[in-house]
């Protein structure tokens, strides 16, 4: 199953919830899956690199560089729903240190910046 979820989600071009993932498995595999079974799966993914969460799309990517550890910082594209990842060591260290200095400790922080990407804003 699990093989099955990451299979449809690394085939996704863009973010993908945890019920277009089960649509996927359930057409592909000819029975229902539960989106609740998806979710956890998820869960063990984004724990063990393997995915990124985009929060504010509550949708998932495929991780393509798991064996690197990185924040995550999404661009989010408002209009066509495009996400980018991206690895900005420098910024993410800033917000870590800042995130410490208010008496905060950072786990995994995640900035998503929304807006409209290239193709969208030259339309």
């Amino acid at each position: 199953m699990r093989a099955s979820v990451f299979g449809a989600l690394a085939g996704f071009e863009k973010p993908a919830s945890a019920y277009d993932i089960a649509d996927a498995v359930s057409k592909a595999e000819g029975r229902r899956v539960a989106a609740n079974s998806v979710y956890r799966i998820l869960d063990l993914f984004v724990g063990a690199n393997l995915a990124r969460k985009v929060e504010s799309a509550n949708a998932y990517v495929a991780n393509a560089h798991p064996d690197c550890l990185h924040d995550c910082i999404f661009l989010v594209c408002d209009s066509c729903g495009q996400t980018t990842h991206l690895d900005d060591d420098r910024l993410t260290r800033g917000v870590r240190d800042a995130a410490s200095a208010a008496g905060f400790s950072p786990v995994r922080p995640v900035i998503e910046v929304r807006g409209r990407c290239g193709a969208c804003s030259s339309d």
